[in-house]
C-alpha cells in the first residue's frame, strides 16, 4: 500500500495587503510609546502622554488600520488610565450637544428614507430643472446637493444613485439608436462625477450637513464658548455651497465633458413614469416633510424666540432632538407599531460618526486643557507670521493636499486644533480659520480613496479615475480660490 504524504498544516502566507494592515495596526501603539516615553518631545511627562495617545489615534484614522469609530474608543480607554482626564469628563464628550444634533439629523434623514420622501423629492428636483441632457446633469447635482444638506455624504450618493443609475440605463439606448455611444459617455461620467462632487459640496450648507461641520462646532463650543447657530452657518455655508455647485456644474458640462445633444425624446417620461410608479403623496410622507419643516423653522428662528420669549435654554440639538421625538409619537394606523417611525428602523443609523465626533471632542478638549494648542499657536507666532491672510492660505492649502488622502472628519479633528492654536496665539478670530479650514476638509474631488462618494461613482464602471483626477484637480483649486475669496465672509457665522 502506498504511503499518503502527511499533508502540512502551515497555514498560508498572508497577502501583502494583510501585511501591511498589521503593520498599520502595530504602528499606532509603536507611535504613541516613542512620543510619550522616548523623550523626543521637550514637554513635561502628561503633555508628552497626550502628544502620544494624538499620535495614536491619528495613525489609525489616517491608515484605518481599525474602523474609524474603533479608534474613537481609544480616549475612553487611555486618558482615565494614564491620568490625562478622568472617565466621567472622557464620555461627557460622546454625548456632547453637537453629537446629539447629528443623532437627530440621522434620525430624520432616516425616516425621509424609509417613506421614500427623498426619492420623491429627487426626481421633482430633475423635473423641474428640464430633460435636455446638461439639465438633467444639473438636475441630480442639485437634488444630491439638496439631500445632502441633512444628511452625510455617504448616504446622499447612495440615495440617489439607484435613481441616476436607472436613468442612464434607460437613456442609453436612445443614444447608441442615434450612434452617439461617445456623447453617452460624457454624458455619463459628467452626471456620476457632479451627483459624487455635489455629495460632499451639499454637505457645506448647513449645521447637520457632514460631520465634518459637527467637528467645528463642538470644538468652538468646548474651547471657545460660542455657539453658531443654524442660521449663522447657513448664511455662509449655502452661499458657498451654491457657487461651488456652480462652478462644478459649468466645469463638467460646458469644459470638460460637453454633451451637444440639446434633447433626450424619452427623458422626460422616464422621469414621469418613475413618479407615477411612487403614487400620490402619502400621509407619512406629509407627515415626515412637515416635522422637518417645523424643525428646520426651530432653527432658522431660534434667536428671535430666545428674544421675543425668552427662551434662553434653547438651542439647535433641542429644537433637532424634539423634532426627532415627534417622529416617533406621531400615530400610524397603517403602520405595524402603529406609529410614523419606530426603532427597528435606527438599525441603520451610522452610530459610527457619531463615536468618532465624539472620539474626535475628547481628544480636542485634551489637547486644549494639557496647553498643547497655545504651544503650536506660540511656534507660528514666533516665525513673526501674524497675518491672517497668509495664515489662512497655508492652513487652507496644506488641508487641500492632506484631503487626497485622509477622511473628512479625522482631517477636521488632527486641522482644527491646530488652527485654532494658531488663532490663540496671533489675536486673530478663531472662525477665520476654522471655518475655511473645516470646509476645505469637505472639498474631496480628486482620488476614490478621498471620501466615499467618489469610490461609490467609481464602482459602476462609468467613471475613470483619470477622469475623476482631471476635474477634481480642477475643482480643488476653485475651491481654494473661492475660501481665500470668502474670508470676510466668515466672521458673519458668529
Amino acid at each position: 500500500m502506498e504511503s499518503t504524504p502527511t499533508q502540512k498544516l502551515t497555514p498560508p502566507l498572508l497577502p501583502v495587503k494583510s501585511w501591511t494592515s498589521y503593520g498599520s495596526l502595530v504602528a499606532g501603539p509603536l507611535v504613541f510609546f516613542v512620543l510619550a516615553f522616548a523623550g523626543l518631545v521637550p514637554f513635561e511627562p502628561k503633555i508628552q502622554l497626550v502628544i502620544g495617545v494624538a499620535g495614536w489615534i491619528m495613525v489609525w484614522w489616517i491608515t484605518e488600520a481599525v474602523p474609524m469609530p474603533v479608534t474613537a474608543f481609544l480616549p475612553l480607554v487611555l486618558f482615565p488610565t494614564l491620568g490625562i482626564l478622568d472617565l466621567p469628563t472622557t464620555a461627557a464628550n460622546y454625548t456632547n450637544p453637537t453629537v446629539l444634533l447629528f443623532l437627530s439629523g440621522f434620525i430624520f434623514a432616516l425616516a425621509m428614507e424609509r417613506h421614500h420622501l427623498h426619492t420623491r423629492i429627487a426626481l421633482h428636483i430633475v423635473k423641474l430643472v428640464g430633460t435636455s441632457s446638461q439639465r438633467i446633469v444639473l438636475g441630480f447635482m442639485v437634488a444630491t446637493a439638496f439631500v445632502s444638506m441633512w444628511v452625510n455624504n455617504t448616504a446622499a450618493a447612495l440615495l440617489v444613485l439607484p435613481i441616476a443609475t436607472s436613468v442612464l440605463t434607460l437613456l442609453e439606448a436612445d443614444f447608441r439608436e442615434a450612434g452617439l455611444q461617445a456623447e453617452f459617455r460624457k454624458f455619463s461620467t459628467s452626471l456620476l462625477l457632479g451627483l459624487a462632487y455635489c455629495a460632499s459640496i451639499g454637505g457645506i450648507a448647513t449645521t447637520i450637513g457632514t460631520p465634518t461641520n459637527a467637528v467645528l462646532l463642538g470644538y468652538l463650543r468646548e474651547l471657545y464658548q460660542i455657539d453658531v447657530s443654524f442660521t449663522g452657518w447657513f448664511v455662509v455655508g449655502f452661499p458657498l455651497a451654491v457657487l461651488m455647485l456652480i462652478a462644478t456644474y459649468l466645469m463638467l458640462v460646458k469644459v470638460l465633458f460637453r454633451v451637444d445633444v440639446s434633447s433626450l425624446p424619452n427623458a422626460s417620461e422616464i422621469i414621469d413614469d418613475k413618479i407615477t410608479a411612487l403614487g400620490p403623496v402619502t400621509f407619512q410622507e406629509y407627515a415626515v416633510s412637515s416635522l422637518f419643516i417645523l424643525t428646520a423653522a426651530g432653527w432658522i428662528l431660534r434667536p428671535v424666540l430666545i428674544d421675543r420669549f425668552g427662551l434662553g435654554f434653547l438651542n439647535d440639538t433641542i429644537i433637532g432632538m424634539a423634532g426627532a421625538l415627534l417622529l416617533f409619537s406621531v400615530p400610524d394606523p397603517s403602520s405595524k407599531t402603529g406609529l410614523l417611525f419606530d426603532w427597528t428602523s435606527m438599525s441603520k443609523l451610522p452610530w459610527g460618526i457619531l463615536f468618532v465626533i465624539g472620539g474626535g471632542l475628547a481628544l480636542a478638549k485634551t489637547l486644549e486643557s494639557s496647553g498643547i494648542i497655545k504651544i503650536i499657536g506660540e511656534a507660528v507666532a514666533s516665525t513673526g507670521t501674524r497675518n491672517a491672510w497668509y495664515l489662512m492660505i497655508a492652513l487652507t492649502g496644506v488641508v487641500l493636499l492632506l484631503k487626497l488622502f485622509i477622511a473628512n472628519t479625522a482631517l477636521a479633528t488632527i486641522a482644527l486644533p491646530m488652527a485654532f492654536g494658531i488663532a490663540d496665539s496671533t489675536g486673530i478670530n478663531p472662525i477665520l480659520l476654522g471655518a475655511p479650514v473645516t470646509f476645505a476638509a469637505s472639498f474631496a474631488f480628486i482620488l476614490p480613496m478621498s471620501t466615499p462618494p467618489n469610490a461609490i461613482v467609481l464602482t459602476t464602471g462609468q467613471v475613470t479615475i483619470k477622469d475623476m483626477m482631471l476635474a477634481g484637480s480642477l475643482l480643488a483649486i476653485i475651491g481654494f480660490l473661492l475660501l481665500i475669496a470668502a474670508a470676510k465672509a466668515y466672521a458673519w457665522m458668529i
